[in-house]
């Protein structure tokens, strides 16, 4: 019956370079039992295979690093004396503080995300904050403000950062006898 073929897969070595790949069946033809082998030249499917692993393994390798990066980025973060917030641009809600932010902020560092920068800054200097987010988020040039943080006197530094989700405010929180004057 000659309504079901195996396929089967050979590799014949080649005098040069890689082995060729094969794909091959036997049909039984005619009533004396006589068989007709087919074949199919795979090389192009193993390439393409080749190059699937190639670009997973390629995948891994920039998911490691990567993971490398965010790894000694997550170390500076947590580590700096200066106090930093990342604020989502549109709710302006925090998404990332570091330990001396929330401890500026008198809070642990769960408990500061998710909050809205506006409600951790003194209720008369709110406005003042929005707008300076206003015109940062305008211009594109970072710029900073004396605010009460934490019943506090903070110098608040913004800068705007543009990803692919969308925008981000980058907060630091420093000693406003030590903050640099905006140029």
């Amino acid at each position: 019956d000659g309504s079901h073929q195996t396929w089967r897969q050979v590799n014949i070595p080649a005098a040069d370079g890689p082995d060729v790949p094969l794909s091959f069946c036997a049909i039984r033809v005619g009533p004396k039992g006589r068989m007709i082998a087919l074949g199919r030249d795979l090389r192009s499917v193993a390439e393409l295979q080749q190059q699937l692993v190639d670009a997973q393994q390629a995948l891994e390798r920039d998911y490691l690093r990567l993971r490398h990066l965010e790894s000694r980025y997550r170390i500076l973060f947590d580590l700096t004396s200066e106090g930093v917030l990342v604020v989502e641009g549109k709710q302006l809600k925090i998404i990332e503080a570091n330990p001396a932010a929330a401890g500026v902020l008198g809070e642990p560092v769960l408990k500061v995300v998710g909050r809205s920068i506006l409600d951790c800054v003194d209720s008369v200097a709110r406005a003042q904050v929005a707008q300076l987010l206003d015109t940062v988020h305008a211009s594109g040039k970072p710029d900073q403000l004396l605010v009460r943080l934490g019943g506090q006197p903070v110098t608040l530094s913004v800068s705007v950062m543009h990803e692919e989700a969308g925008e981000l405010f980058l907060l630091r929180v420093g000693d406003p006898s030590t903050a640099p004057t905006p140029s």
